[in-house]
C-alpha cells in the first residue's frame, strides 16, 4: 500500500452510506481520539470496507473508509 495517503474527514467512527451516497451517524456515539480531524495519515493496508493507519497512538489499528478521504 506504499504511497496511499489519506485525510481524516469524520473523528465519528461509525457512519452509514445512505443510498444515494451521502453519510449519516451510526449507532456508535463518541468520538475517536486517537485521530486527528483533517490530518494525513498513511495507509498501511486495506480492505473493502477499512484502511489500516497508524495513529495518534502510533499503533496501526482498522479504520472505516468512511472516515477519510484519499488525497
Amino acid at each position: 500500500m506504499a504511497g496511499l495517503k489519506v485525510r481524516c474527514v469524520s473523528i465519528k467512527p461509525y457512519l452509514d452510506e445512505k443510498p444515494d451516497g451521502s453519510f449519516v451517524e451510526g449507532e456508535f456515539e463518541g468520538e475517536m481520539i486517537s485521530l486527528t480531524l483533517n490530518k494525513i495519515y498513511d495507509v498501511v493496508e486495506q480492505d473493502d470496507e477499512y484502511y489500516r493507519i497508524v495513529d495518534d497512538t502510533d499503533e496501526d489499528y482498522l479504520y472505516p473508509k468512511s472516515m477519510f478521504e484519499v488525497i
